[in-house]
């Protein structure tokens, strides 16, 4: 006797109602289905409409309008928003001290921790489906008017492409980035979509049917079906409005759970559409009036249309101005699914998150409803390429479709730094349970300018984006800091701290002329002195700067070896043969006000990986602010040997003011973005940087701008100043009604979008950043009685952070 058992085959269901046959690996990837068809994907971020603009929503509408009218019958899109959670938090740190490593650790266990953080991914699918042969061959004879061979798989493939490359090109063209998956990033979508799992595939090297490699969850039917272990609730939109705007879902965006969004549209021909459209037309036109209203007519022989059914008029004539454009070619006609997918834990959990969906549509305006009875057809449906699923579809035109489907987002910022090959520069909190990546290179470029009132959290993000820089390998960070909001983040990463132009600490002197024997230091040498003589009122002739430019190749030519010591400016002064030129330079010599700076025989500035130049007092004498600059940029400059490095200039103004900084910016802002320095200008005065000569210059280097709350912003004036930085009105809006010492507002060409820094989550981080003038004096007092190496043992007690008798910061904050 045969077991018959071992011949029957085990139903799996759900691997064998999957379209997907294989994949043709190019540009696009297309994805074959079992019925003919075929189909490519590709990711996109469209607009972020709390940023946007009446006008720029628009345009995109009409642009994506006159794509999606010209594809024919047979085509089927699908936009799909995957909200998932965002726990990936990149480990290629190299922070090299333990306070800005711990500061880290702390915001890696905030965003990467349960479930508490969500982004959105979206993918537009574009399915065909070929006419058979003998379509084919009928429209070819009948349009080309001969009889020609049936078309080959190449020939459809090259069509599929065309169409394809036309509708990606447009979304390119509404600068809504996008990028076409790959054949590994192909397969993962999918996965995604049928898995209650999430991880990154690749593609087979010997081919397989994609069902077979893609089908790891079972699906188990019936009113409350489940995927794998998960209980799944699909909630379909089944009423409509009559008038749509764009992102007019875009509520569902702040969703604090996983779900899939898919929007299916079947596009209709010219023809197809007038037909469908025509037929709604009719069937409002038979409502128009009741059995008994046809009976009483006919009795009467006189037609009474005093009780005609409104609602039926209405539609009706909504169906005749659809015809009507339609007809000229404004839009086109499509039917329209929309299905919404959650996954819970327990049935609980799922039906809690179906009617969170479920309450967030209809208070917008339309009706959904859990699915029961249709709840597995309408998954189905939801699936990428499956076409032939769920029954239920809507007529809608493509400017409808573009207004409902998932294209507006909350823009989660980039999840590399591309250019510096590491992560974002700090992970922020936006709107809608949602992380913001801030990165403020774009490109290679990543000099950022940083706007804001007094009091508005400046000194704070500034501390963090130093702190965060840390985790690039071999960074290094130079503050130019006043009001010393610095101090202790510098002390508790081991940074020097030079206050400038204080004459009580003696620490900071400069040897200017130390290396003149070589020729390129020769002549910046030469520019420097120039500069400061022109800036004395002494014109600079050419017989004056030849008398210069001899005295420096005297001092490098007498002085070498041991004495190198005596290339002070006082024996340059001495060696000039100009009175005129000497009186000029007599500041600069010892016994001049500014000879303990200029004047010494050893140059104590050393440049480590993190310095900080405390400026309030030199600021008092701006006479020399120019002088002192140039010499710390240009040593900064001589420093740099490739390695990623930011510049910090709080209140810039003061520079902007100076006319030598001002004349050699845009130069300098050249040379330091190809040594791989970014320099990042702050400032409390936007009138004060708006009205600099060199603003435009500044500002067309900066493609990143950073801006603080301002209750002023909407003021006529100040409004205008805004604008000048490319602020369109909505984005001065979000200025006026942000808060201050909580917001911060980042545009970029990348995007835009309103964050926060969640200190409140990270307490260390807090300690260090957010420091006020008791806790700068504080922590000087700690350095003057304990020293530098028991500051931050010291400061975190300070801060009720670690207990006192702990000896050992980094074991006290790992997990604070």
């Amino acid at each position: 006797m045969y077991r018959l058992d071992r011949f029957l085959v085990k139903s799996e269901p759900l691997k064998y109602t999957l379209p997907w046959a294989r994949i043709i690996p190019g540009s696009p990837t297309i994805v074959l289905n079992k019925d003919g068809s075929m189909q490519t994907t590709f990711s996109y971020r469209g607009p972020d409409l709390d940023s946007a603009i009446k006008e720029q929503l628009s345009v995109i509408t009409q642009k994506l309008n006159s794509a999606f009218t010209s594809m024919d019958t047979g085509w089927v899109m699908f936009f799909e928003s995957q909200r998932v959670p965002s726990t990936d938090y990149p480990t290629d740190s190299y922070f090299p001290d333990p306070i800005t490593k711990i500061m880290d650790d702390e915001r890696k266990e905030f965003f990467s921790g349960g479930d508490s953080h969500f982004e959105s991914d979206y993918y537009a699918t574009l399915y065909w489906m070929p006419p058979n042969d003998h379509e084919g061959r009928l429209r070819s004879f009948v349009v080309e008017g001969k009889k020609q061979k049936g078309l080959t798989e190449d020939d459809y493939l090259v069509a599929f492409r065309t169409v394809v490359n036309d509708v990606y090109n447009m979304f390119f063209a509404c600068q809504i980035p996008c990028e076409i998956l790959s054949a590994d990033e192909m397969v993962t979508y999918l996965y995604s979509t049928i898995s209650m799992k999430r991880r990154k595939l690749k593609l087979p090297k010997h081919p397989m049917l994609l069902d077979q490699f893609l089908c790891d969850s079972s699906l188990s039917g019936g009113l409350e079906p489940r995927l794998g272990s998960k209980h799944m609730r699909v909630i379909t939109i089944i009423g409509y409005m009559d008038n749509t705007i764009f992102g007019i879902f875009d509520h569902l965006n702040l969703q604090n759970f996983s779900y899939r969004w898919v929007s299916r549209y079947y596009c209709l021909g010219k023809l197809d559409a007038l037909n469908e459209v025509g037929k709604k037309k009719k069937e409002w036109k038979a409502k128009f009036k009741g059995l008994t209203d046809m009976m009483r007519e006919f009795a009467s022989g006189q037609e009474d249309n005093s009780n005609l059914n409104q609602t039926a008029v209405t539609k009706y004539q909504q169906a005749k101005a659809a015809e009507t454009l339609i007809e000229s070619d404004i839009t086109s006609y499509g039917y329209y699914t929309s299905s919404i997918v959650v996954l819970g834990d327990s049935p609980d959990e799922a039906d809690t998150r179906a009617k969170a969906v479920v309450q967030t549509i209809n208070n917008i305006g339309f009706k959904a409803k859990v699915e029961d009875l249709n709840s597995v057809d309408a998954w189905m449906g939801s699936l990428p390429g499956n076409v032939g699923r769920n029954v239920r579809r809507h007529l809608v035109s493509c400017a409808n479709l573009i207004h409902m489907m998932p294209l507006s987002t909350i823009w989660a910022g980039a999840s590399r730094n591309k250019h510096l090959q590491g992560p974002p520069l700090i992970y922020t909190q936006t709107s809608g349970n949602t992380p913001f990546r801030l990165t403020l290179h774009v490109g290679d470029v990543g000099h950022t300018l940083v706007v804001g009132p007094t009091g508005a959290g400046k000194s704070v993000f500034l501390n963090m984006v130093e702190s965060s820089f840390r985790k690039y390998k071999d960074a290094r960070v130079f503050v130019f800091d006043k009001g010393a909001s610095s101090y202790v983040l510098t002390r508790g990463v081991g940074g020097t701290f030079f206050d400038l132009g204080n004459e009580e600490t003696g620490a900071l002197s400069f040897q200017p002329l130390a290396k003149i024997d070589d020729d390129k230091e020769r002549q910046w040498a030469l520019e420097w002195i120039c500069d400061y003589v022109r800036q004395e009122n002494l014109e600079i002739t050419p017989e004056r700067k030849q008398l210069i430019w001899d005295a420096l190749e005297a001092i490098a030519t007498s002085y070498v070896g041991e004495n190198k010591r005596l290339r002070r400016m006082t024996n340059l002064v001495n060696a000039i043969q100009s009175e005129e030129l000497k009186k000029a330079l007599a500041p600069l010599c010892s016994g001049g006000p500014y000879g303990r700076i200029f004047d010494s025989d050893v140059d104590s500035l050393q440049l480590g990986s993190w310095q900080t130049f405390e400026m309030e007092k030199l600021m008092s004498t701006p006479q020399i602010v120019g002088t002192t600059l140039m010499y710390i940029f240009h040593r900064i400059e001589q420093s740099l040997k490739g390695e990623p490095t930011i510049i910090v200039l709080d209140e810039c103004w003061v520079f902007f003011d100076n006319e030598q900084f001002a004349a050699k910016i845009r130069e300098w802002l050249k040379v330091l973005r190809k040594a791989n320095a970014s320099v990042i200008f702050a400032t409390q005065s936007i009138t004060d940087i708006v009205n600099s000569p060199i603003f435009h210059t500044v500002l067309e280097s900066c493609p990143s701008r950073v801006f603080l709350p301002n209750n002023d912003a909407l003021e006529e004036k100040t409004a205008e100043n805004y604008a000048l930085f490319g602020l369109n009105r909505r984005q001065i809006e979000i200025l006026a009604s942000a808060t201050k010492k909580m917001d911060y507002y980042y545009v970029s060409p990348y995007g835009s979008r309103l964050f926060q820094l969640a200190l409140d989550a990270c307490p260390v981080s807090l300690a260090y950043v957010a420091v006020n003038t008791k806790g700068v004096n504080d922590a000087k007092e700690i350095v003057r009685e304990h020293g530098v190496e028991e500051f931050n043992r010291r400061w975190l007690i300070r801060c009720n952070i670690i207990e006192d008798k702990s000896s050992d910061p980094a074991e006290e904050v790992a997990a604070p």
